[in-house]
């Protein structure tokens, strides 16, 4: 009897975890990638070759830091997705980027 109460137990606790913690670290990364940190619970996926658009993929959720080199300058930002409406890097940001013109040296 005591180890079927033991079972329960570890079951509850389990899917608690299941349900709380992917909660927490979206919330934690959501905050560092708005802050423009890099996200600690989520793994990158990869770097992509327009300036250092780089995709992460946490427990439920999706980041894409968004680094691209323009004509004149660099476009950033961040978008987050949930699970299962992932996006793919190659359809571009639905978001508006901030844009940071080149600085030329001058004499």
């Amino acid at each position: 009897m005591k180890l079927k109460k033991k079972y329960i137990i570890a079951l509850l606790i389990f899917i608690i975890l299941a349900l709380v913690l992917p909660k927490v670290t979206y919330s934690i990364d959501s905050k560092l990638i708005s802050n423009d940190i890099r996200p600690i619970f989520a793994i990158s996926q990869g770097m992509v070759k327009d300036g250092g658009t780089t995709e992460y993929r946490g427990l439920g959720y999706q980041i894409i830091r968004w680094n691209r080199l323009v004509n004149g300058g660099i476009e950033y930002g961040y978008e987050i997705y949930k699970s299962p409406n992932y996006r793919n890097l190659n359809d571009g940001p639905t978001t508006k980027l901030t844009f940071i013109k080149n600085q030329q040296s001058g004499n």
